[in-house]
């Protein structure tokens, strides 16, 4: 306790006394604190005596200074070295000291912690020259919100001659570190941070100096104003109309955190202020539930606006508790932790009961996924079920929340909502919400309805002054608080990220909204790297194979190359096989920033113009990538194999090796067709056609074992040099030097997750993909009967024979479609810790596979870098880091894993949206193409329509023939042969159609892809004219 939060080792040390019997004989700088806990469990009392050590030479406080001494330190530029310099005398502090620009005096501006907590974006961008960070209102910050804590931190550690930035150690400080003895620990820190002020008052005197307390508590300024004429109290909000009264182009009060008053809940005709909500149980009350029992702790996922999930412990499992509609959530947002009320049983909902969704949602244009859309269940490893009644019914527990005990409100991109701005069709859900709530206010400000591009976001209010000027921005709002009375979450302006529509602007946009981190690596992540000069040399620990002819095969332009290969000839007439992967862990060691910070982002994020890595740039295109013609550190699997791909040995080795050749597919490809004669004397030949054997032979194994051979309908674009646009829409090439890649990659994490398994059987970090139920396949088993084909799914083998059947002679395309339609109808594999499965459980359904795991992408996944933790201490090179024994800490490891990684598909997949709209935005961007039927809606009352897939652009979305009443006469659907006929034409599931491609512009400078059907005509006679009703994306 005797430490202050900011360390600087010259005015920390001892200066007038030699041991604690000294510091006894001055009693007036040691205080000793005495508290007693009672433990949860077993209600054991516990004795805790808090000592801390006051000190009369902390003078004026600290400050970081860059003297230049430090450069050489620097790894690289960015990672700023800073030295905490003391602040000893009045003289020296007024030194110091920022003078205002055109003014005659100055301020010095201490804050307190709310202000940290909840107005740091405007103490970011105000013009506060002196600014002071008292200890007590730091500690505070770091127990509330460690988000808030590390910008508070680098706002002290930021060196610049604008602003002086001082760290004041209050609670040390012979001046103020006494205060009386409060009720509330709160009131006793709100006096200290009164002290400091008063400290600097009365020190700073004689200075044209004005010492302001910056404080949102009216309480605190209230006392102050009695206390002492020393210094100035002030809410956020008034001493941003002070800096704006002196420079009116400020706009600081939009910054302003919102806690919400009559003028932002009440609408727009002064209706009597309602609670919407129940109010929160007391923190007193709700502590005490949590420990009974009667509630329960846990953080609020949310599934929409409304629906949301708690993962909560019952006993010794963990399930997931629903949370049905907005009420229940009750002002909780995503990442909320939570106290939660379970529902009565007979509230609880029944295995095959859904959540209400409302009206039926119309499918967007938009890129065509690749899998079902996991639950919450899969992503969390986490079951929303449990037995009842002696295991003979499951239910979904329900629940309500009653309290929230950690905010998570965060940053949000959207726009305000303007019918005025709008040039396409109004949402009018959307226009009713800002009619009634966009309010003119006193002061010239304007409550506008601020609308997430998340949908899981709820709308919010926000106050700003500049609203006109906001119009079709993309801007950054934050959510400062959610009071009963308010319908919705009251916010903030942040920052205006540019305009809605632009490439550059939705690209930032699709980032935020996906969660995916893109800050630039902290400085405290920099400083693990090792010096750009590093050397990679040869040590006693690694198996030197720089002699063995390793290679890799990626990707034109790949930098990342996570792995390589070999294949030689051994004595014995069999082959050494050795699958070779980047050795991140030698530079990344367990707990450090580095890791941390991979472990936090899980996964490199891939855009179509950009690429956001996991690791910084010096590991992953240099020191950890398998480049060729160096020596890299790497992980070897090494297999002894028959020609024909029988596994005789295998061994793991911590290795160095030398990549004689970074081959591209297409090159592996020209090496694998080349005749033997031509390439008998070749070593790069030769080991690729050996591999590529070998390859042939292992996928013809998997398959027979029921392996699935599935289908994407992704597609890839050629983007312009200069302005990176895309000018075409090209459909993947896979070669067979694609396949040999893939082969001996599964057949290292599949070798490798046997391996860690028998050494940490319970510790294991594993991929599983679990049989699909019979249910999500039901829709596509009825298409491909109503077309005379049988698709079975008992098992992985029986799937793959019978999509081997479904071949239509007259159009190739069909067996692929029900292929891609297949994929779609699975989840997506998740990781998992081992021990909290049933080992029939960890089985891979698409791979065929009993167990398997991650190992061959440290680069860019994190799941590897765990397996090769546990790979090197099952072979005895390291010991098993401490945080990878406990299942607990891999449970909330492999739950974030999953949720990054579909964050980054998500985020992938939206970067691919914009650039189709960019390009079908160009000139001559209006397409005409041929599609295929995915669906036919055959609901009686519904307006006809049926979904399409474009296999040209990998774009799928609903057509609705507008034009033909639900009702109409001449209208027949047909539910068993998934068709609807109008007249003499009808359209069935899986046929082919020709459609147009175009771009619509809607509200909020928004656009939208639009598909309209131009074969078959289905439009009657009288209704040539009118136009069609087209899909959009909302």
């Amino acid at each position: 306790m005797g430490e202050s939060t900011i360390v600087d080792d010259d005015y920390c040390s001892n200066t007038g006394s030699d041991g604690e019997d000294d510091i006894l004989l001055a009693p007036a700088l040691y205080k000793r604190s005495i508290f007693f806990r009672q433990t949860r469990k077993r209600g054991k009392i516990f004795k805790q005596v808090e000592e801390q050590y006051i000190r009369d030479d902390l003078g004026f406080g600290s400050y970081f200074r860059d003297d230049g001494h430090n450069a050489d330190k620097r790894r690289v530029k960015d990672a700023a070295v800073g030295k905490p310099c003391h602040i000893n005398t009045a003289a020296d502090f007024v030194s110091l000291i920022r003078q205002e620009k055109d003014s005659t005096s100055t301020s010095l501006v201490i804050c307190d912690t709310n202000v940290l907590l909840h107005n740091l974006d405007f103490l970011e961008k105000a013009p506060i020259r002196n600014l002071v960070i008292p200890q007590t209102t730091l500690k505070e910050c770091r127990s509330n919100q460690l988000t808030a804590y590390d910008r508070t931190v680098e706002l002290l550690r930021a060196i610049s001659d604008d602003r002086l930035v001082i760290f004041f150690a209050d609670q040390h400080h012979a001046d103020t570190a006494h205060v009386e003895t409060s009720s509330s620990i709160n009131d006793e820190n709100d006096a200290r941070i009164r002290l400091v002020a008063e400290y600097y008052g009365r020190k700073l005197r004689e200075s044209n100096i004005n010492i302001i307390l910056l404080t949102d508590d009216a309480g605190s300024r209230m006392k102050a104003k009695e206390e002492t004429k020393l210094y100035k109290a002030k809410s956020v909000r008034s001493y941003a109309k002070d800096l704006e009264k002196q420079n009116p182009d400020l706009m600081l009060s939009d910054l302003v955190a919102n806690y919400g008053d009559s003028t932002s809940v009440r609408g727009t005709h002064n209706q009597p202020i309602l609670e919407y909500f129940p109010q929160h149980v007391d923190s007193v009350a709700l502590s005490r539930g949590v420990q009974s029992g009667k509630y329960h702790r846990g953080i609020l996922r949310a599934v929409t606006s409304d629906e949301g999930r708690v993962v909560i412990r019952k006993g010794d499992e963990r399930v997931a508790v629903t949370l049905v509609n907005f009420q229940h959530r009750n002002r909780a947002v995503d990442g909320d932790i939570v106290a939660i009320e379970l529902h009565p049983l007979d509230q609880w909902m029944s295995s095959t009961a859904t959540v209400a969704k409302g009206v039926k949602v119309t499918t967007p244009v938009g890129i065509a996924p690749e899998t079902a859309d996991p639950t919450h269940s899969e992503l969390t490893n986490v079951s929303e079920f449990l037995n009842i009644a002696n295991g003979m019914e499951s239910l979904r527990p329900t629940g309500k929340v009653v309290g929230v005990i950690r905010r998570n409100f965060s940053n949000y991109c959207g726009s305000i909502f303007s019918k005025s701005s709008s040039s396409g069709p109004i949402n009018p859900e959307r226009e009713s919400i800002a009619k009634k709530y966009e309010t003119e206010n006193a002061g010239g400000s304007t409550t506008c309805v601020f609308f997430a591009v998340d949908k899981k976001i709820p709308p919010i209010l926000i106050r700003t002054t500049q609203r006109e000027r906001l119009i079709g921005q993309r801007i950054e709002v934050a959510i400062d608080s959610w009071p009963a009375t308010s319908p919705y979450p009251l916010g903030h302006y942040v920052r205006s990220i540019g305009e809605a529509g632009s490439k550059d602007v939705e690209t930032a946009v699709l980032l935020q909204e996906h969660k995916i981190p893109h800050e630039p690596f902290p400085a405290k992540v920099l400083a693990c790297l090792p010096p750009k000069d590093y050397k990679i040399e040869y040590t006693k620990d690694r198996e030197d194979l720089r002699h063995i002819p390793v290679l890799s095969i990626d990707p034109p332009g790949c930098k990342d190359i996570d792995d390589a290969l070999h294949c030689t000839v051994l004595p014995n007439g069999n082959w050494q096989v050795g699958v070779h992967i980047a050795d991140v862990t030698h530079y990344v060691t367990a707990g450090s920033a580095i890791d941390l910070e991979a472990a936090n982002r899980s996964t490199s994020t891939y855009l179509v113009n950009r690429r956001l890595d996991m690791l910084p740039a010096l590991l992953t295109t240099d020191l950890c990538s398998l480049k060729g013609n160096v020596d890299r550190y790497a992980f070897s699997v090494l297999w002894e194999m028959t020609a024909e791909a029988e596994i005789v040995d295998v061994t793991f080795k911590r290795s160095i090796i030398h990549s004689i050749a970074a081959l591209t597919y297409q090159q592996a490809q020209t090496m694998i067709d080349l005749p033997e004669l031509e390439s008998k004397d070749d070593v790069q030949v030769g080991a690729v056609k050996r591999l590529a054997s070998i390859a042939r032979k292992l996928r013809k194994r998997r398959i027979d074992a029921g392996a699935l051979t599935l289908a994407s309908p992704e597609v890839k674009f050629v983007l312009d040099s200069e302005s990176l646009n895309p000018t075409d829409v090209q459909a993947y090439a896979v070669l067979e030097a694609n396949a040999l890649v893939e082969e001996f990659m599964l057949l290292a994490n599949v070798t490798v997750s046997k391996k860690i398994l028998r050494h940490y059987p319970t510790l294991s970090v594993l991929r599983r993909h679990p049989a699909p139920n019979r249910s999500m396949f039901q829709p596509l088993i009825s298409k491909a009967h109503c077309r005379g084909f049988e698709i079975e799914i008992e098992d992985s083998k029986r799937l793959a024979d019978s999509l081997d059947k479904a071949v239509m002679e007259s159009d190739p395309y069909f067996n692929k479609l029900l292929r891609i339609l297949s994929t779609r109808c699975m989840s997506p594999a998740q990781y998992f810790c081992s021990g909290e499965y049933k080992p029939t459980e960890w089985h891979h359904y698409g791979l065929a596979a009993p167990v398997y795991t991650h190992f061959t992408s440290p680069i860019r996944r994190y799941a590897d870098v765990c397996v090769h933790r546990l790979l090197a201490a099952a072979i005895g090179v390291s010991p098993l880091p401490v945080h990878l024994s406990s299942k607990s800490y891999l449970h909330d490891l492999t739950a974030n894993m999953n949720r990054r990684h579909r964050s980054a598909q998500l985020a992938g997949r939206a970067s691919v949206q914009l650039h189709t709209l960019i390009f079908f935005s160009g000139e001559g961007g209006e397409k005409e193409e041929d599609a295929y039927v995915l669906d036919v809606e055959t609901s009686e009352g519904i307006e006809p329509s049926f979904t399409v897939i474009v296999p040209r652009y990998g774009i799928e979305g609903r057509v609705i023939l507008s034009n033909i009443a639900a009702n109409d006469p001449y209208l027949t659907r047909d539910a068993d042969q998934h068709s609807i006929t109008y007249k003499d034409d009808t359209i069935q599931v899986f046929d082919k159609v020709r459609v147009r491609l175009f771009v619509n512009e809607l509200e909020d400078h928004q656009r939208e892809l639009v598909i309209d059907l131009l074969e078959p005509d289905f439009e009657s006679q009288n209704d040539k004219e009118r136009p069609k009703k087209r899909a959009r994306e909302h």
